[in-house]
């Protein structure tokens, strides 16, 4: 759908609007075809129904990405790096990968009950696709180590007191409605571009360092998550996009390289197994 230039692609895939291999797939050939239209100024993402996406789809984790599918991180980086302003409109649940996606974009809007939330430690690995990159960037070190490690949500209020959205409306249609003025105004000028990877991670409040909030929350995550290796391993990655001075690109290789360890281990393939075969039951 066009709105006053403005292309307004909404990606429906029931039950929970999965970010699957398929999805992905139309999102980048709707951006390829976008990118060659001179009459769109810029592109806003929702997802039709009650939630925004319940994330990847978890069965596709170790498996073959189909032939000509981009990655969540490719396709990440695709968005933000694109030409035209893209802004994500997210009402209900945000999860897993419907939050590395948002936070890609250029411009995040939420409605009134939109929550985000990023659980990959409880399914034994840290996220990926940028989230512990991107996300520090956006709310900053200790937020970012509370919603990682620990698994903590962050309603649409608090979300936008840390960064993470730019404007929250009354209701989805409110929310789209926004991003589309706010895609506008960033095509011509009126608004600032917003690369995450670009941003500089914030600086922790006074009396607080990096390292304080890592050792802080290393022992908060040791006590509710006894003995998780994705935790620990998280945290690191955060502190590491605070302190250690490397580029965006670095910090996504060290991210990769965990993931990849931490979803092949023994621990992370007993957990997603145990995850899976809950579901299951539930849906018996």
């Amino acid at each position: 759908m066009d709105r006053d230039g403005v292309a307004c692609l909404s990606f429906h895939n029931p039950p929970v609007n999965a970010i699957n291999s398929a999805v992905r797939r139309e999102i980048d050939e709707a951006l390829t075809a976008l990118a060659q239209d001179d009459a769109i100024e810029g592109v806003v993402i929702s997802g039709a129904g009650r939630l925004f996406s319940g994330g990847g789809d978890l069965r596709e984790i170790g498996q073959p990405e189909p032939a000509g599918t981009p990655t969540m991180t490719a396709l990440a980086r695709r968005i933000e790096l694109f030409a035209k302003p893209v802004a994500v409109a997210m009402q209900g649940k945000a999860i897993g990968g419907g939050v590395l996606l948002a936070m890609a974009c250029h411009a995040r809007i939420a409605s009134r009950d939109a929550t985000i939330l990023l659980p990959e430690v409880n399914l034994g690995f840290s996220p990926g696709a940028g989230g512990t990159q991107r996300l520090p960037r956006l709310v900053g070190i200790g937020a970012a180590m509370r919603m990682v490690a620990l698994a903590q949500p962050l309603d649409a209020a608090s979300a936008q007191v840390h960064g993470f959205f730019d404007e929250v409306a009354q209701d989805a249609q409110g929310a789209v409605e926004a991003a589309v003025r706010r895609v506008q105004a960033i095509a011509r000028g009126a608004a600032p571009w917003r690369r995450t990877a670009l941003l500089r991670v914030p600086t922790p409040s006074p009396g607080e360092t990096a390292e304080s909030l890592a050792i802080t929350f290393r022992a908060m995550a040791a006590d509710v998550f006894p003995e998780r290796e994705a935790c620990q391993a998280a945290i690191g990655l955060i502190l590491d996009a605070a302190t250690s001075g490397a580029d965006f690109e670095t910090g996504m290789r060290r991210e990769k390289a965990e993931y990849d360890r931490l979803s092949s281990s023994p621990q992370g393939k007993a957990l997603l197994e145990q995850f899976l075969a809950g579901r299951a039951a539930r849906r018996a």
